[in-house]
């Protein structure tokens, strides 16, 4: 097959020199055939294949002209073929070249400025088809917001290098590296342009910006004075912390030898740390005296770390300095004052003691003595505490390991409270110690228990007064409107249910805010005979939109027959709802999403109560409930474990005193993190049926 196809390659290549040849015969014959026509000289055969000498050099002159001519022709005819192959296989090598460079690629009419053709790169980075591309201006996708700026054709440069922004078909504009220059295709002039996406290049330069941002910002913004300097000590960098140290500004200091703004006894020396970290690469912590311009010492505690850079190598040294001249001044004032204190320590009117790091008392006054007895030489957490093992979290330890004054109360088994401190101190033998400061403070606890009770009740009343006085008028004003549309409806239609159900809601809003002014000042009202059920009913009507919206489960457990109590309906319809509301708080915090644990549960039975027929009402949630440390706190007034915003703390205080003022009990039973179970009791009227 490939013989054949290089024999019709010759062939075809060569059809110029056979069309000589047949033309040189042709002529052989026809000048025969006129010899013998127009002269009639002879026969034709003769004149075909025996002519004279003379026929035959003319002939063959004429032919071999003819086939030469021939020749020449097929020459040029193949040269031209072959050119046309290589640009041909050139152009498609340039086309493949083109298709599969990694760059998006376009070639647009100089003139219409229309795109000729575009790679599947360029077609992939506008996210388009190849002919919804094609044909259209390119400033529709290449540098949308610079139409009139394209400095190739605008200024006639030749060749241009910029960043624009492409705009892909999703309408999202897309950072590109794009060069332009000028080429000739399909016998036109046009713009050859490839763009790369930068899009991640970009990225990286506002990350590397923010970075560098983030950390110049911590650099100023270090609470120690901090300087970098290069290995030949010339200052490249200082913070503010460093400026308000030295009170040298950082325009004078830059450029400048270290040694010449902030100065100390180990400049010049082998113990500069500039040249440890030079000569070791270590890094350097020490004790130093620097002398600022003025002359002033600041004794400094000094860090100084290589600044290493790309190569591994040491470029330059940051040093921090951390000015201790307080520090100091206390350290020996702390000297100095360390024997007025033993001194002291005996004279106090509370409990001293000086315990050592092995738990042992090694000092104790008077007043500590009549405290706890006789524990000198004695373990601390065994004699004090009555601990068999030492106390966790151990005061004496943190005091100990951080330096600074540990506070806490205590609280005796016999009931006595204290308030106690524990200050670390350095005996003269090095070891580390604390002076145990007790004070009891039992009377004044009670004491200010009772007067913040008291002042609290005193505020709400003056809240409430303010309160009530805001609240009522508008209410008031409700009321009267709803009656004036009770009284032009007719009964049974929906405005005048809805303006009755107005009137309702309103008076027990108002009575509601008397219930709050008797919170602190009682005065008798008339109370009913109604059914617990009823208020029940009224108030899981009230709440039911929120614990619907809530996605809670209500599951109820009443008795058939009515349990009648003497009371004032909104003012235990203000407890339930209160309950309610809490237990439905508490549900939403442990379960923010629709869950099958998301339950109240509203039960009522009959029960006895010193002596007496009570009916008791029970919210169980299976919500976040109440720490043990907390829960015999959450009925005093202004006491919430919710968050700010969410609380007034005064729910569980009124609904206690509303309860006790109907005789009955409100009670508390909860584990944190399973449930919470409220239990109100209430006395059976008589008119109840058994």
């Amino acid at each position: 097959m490939e013989k054949i196809r290089r024999l019709n390659s010759i062939v075809s290549t060569q059809n110029f020199i056979w069309m000589g040849i047949g033309v040189g015969l042709l002529y052989w014959f026809l000048e025969s055939l006129m010899h013998i026509t127009v002269f009639g000289q002879g026969h034709f055969l003769e004149h075909v294949l025996t002519p004279d000498v003379h026929e035959i050099w003319k002939r063959l002159l004429v032919a071999v002209l003819i086939i030469l001519f021939s020749i020449y022709a097929q020459r040029s005819i193949n040269i031209r073929r072959r050119t046309e192959m290589a640009l041909a296989d050139r152009e498609k090598e340039l086309s493949r070249i083109l298709e599969n460079n990694p760059a998006g690629i376009m070639l647009v009419d100089a003139d219409s400025r229309k795109v000729s053709w575009a790679n599947s790169n360029a077609i992939k980075l506008i996210g388009s088809s190849k002919d919804a591309i094609e044909n259209q201006v390119c400033h529709k996708h290449l540098c949308p917001a610079e139409i009139d700026n394209c400095p190739i054709l605008d200024d006639g440069v030749t060749l241009d290098l910029s960043e624009r922004v492409l705009l892909t078909s999703g309408g999202s504009r897309l950072p590109i590296l794009k060069s332009v220059t000028r080429v000739n295709y399909n016998g036109k002039e046009h713009l050859l342009e490839a763009f790369f996406d930068i899009s991640d290049r970009k990225k990286m330069e506002r990350d590397l910006q923010q970075a560098h941002a983030e950390l110049d910002q911590i650099f100023q913004t270090a609470s120690v004075a901090m300087r970098l300097v290069d290995r030949n000590f010339n200052v490249l960098k200082i913070n503010k912390t460093f400026e308000r140290l030295t009170g040298i500004t950082e325009t004078d200091a830059i450029g400048k030898k270290c040694h010449e703004i902030f100065s100390g006894p180990t400049c010049f020396t082998e113990e500069c740390p500039i040249q440890r970290i030079v000569n070791s690469m270590e890094t350097v912590d020490c004790y130093v005296d620097k002398e600022r311009r003025d002359g002033k010492s600041i004794p400094c505690i000094l860090t100084a770390t290589p600044f290493v850079g790309p190569e591994g190598d040491i470029v330059g040294i940051v040093e921090s300095f951390r000015d201790i001249t307080e520090l100091k001044k206390a350290q020996d004032a702390i000297a100095s004052e360390r024997d007025k204190l033993k001194r002291i320590l005996s004279h106090l009117h509370e409990g001293v003691s000086i315990i050592s790091d092995g738990y042992l008392v090694e000092y104790q006054n008077d007043i500590f003595n009549e405290y706890f007895g006789d524990c000198e030489a004695k373990i601390c957490y065994m004699d004090i505490h009555g601990e068999q093992q030492p106390c966790e979290p151990c005061l004496m330890k943190a005091a100990v390991d951080s330096g600074r004054i540990q506070q806490a109360e205590f609280k005796t088994s016999d009931g006595r409270s204290f308030e106690k401190a524990y200050t670390p101190v350095t005996n003269v033998d090095d070891r580390p110690k604390v002076v145990a400061l007790w004070r009891d403070v039992t009377d004044k606890k009670t004491a200010t228990a009772a007067i913040m009770r008291a002042e609290q009740l005193a505020a709400l009343g003056e809240l409430a007064a303010g309160v009530a006085h805001e609240i009522n008028n508008p209410i008031n004003g409700i009321i009267n409107y709803a009656q004036i549309l009770v009284n032009k409806s007719k009964k049974g239609d929906q405005v005048h249910e809805i303006a009755a159900c107005l009137i309702k809601e309103g008076d027990r809003i108002a009575r509601i805010v008397e219930g709050l002014l008797s919170f602190t000042r009682r005065r008798h009202e008339d109370k009913t005979v109604i059914s617990t059920q009823e208020i029940l009913s009224d108030s899981m009507a009230l709440t039911a939109a929120q614990l619907r919206k809530d996605n809670i489960t209500v599951k109820t457990d009443l008795p058939d027959n009515s349990l009648h109590v003497l009371a004032q309906s909104h003012e235990i319809e203000q407890v339930f709802v209160n309950i309610i509301s809490n237990a439905r708080h508490a549900l939403n915090e442990k379960f923010p999403d629709p869950h099958e644990d998301k339950i109240l549960e509203v039960a009522a039975e009959t029960t006895n109560s010193h002596g007496r027929p009570c009916v008791r009402v029970i919210f169980k949630d299976n919500g976040s409930g109440i720490p043990a440390a907390v829960i015999d706190k959450v009925m005093n007034p202004f006491f919430s474990t919710k968050t700010e915003g969410k609380r007034t703390g005064l729910g569980l205080s009124i609904s206690h005193s509303i309860v006790e003022e109907h005789g009955g009990s409100l009670s508390l039973e909860s584990e944190e993190g399973r449930y919470t179970k409220v239990m109100v009791e209430l006395p059976i009227h008589p008119k109840s049926t058994q």
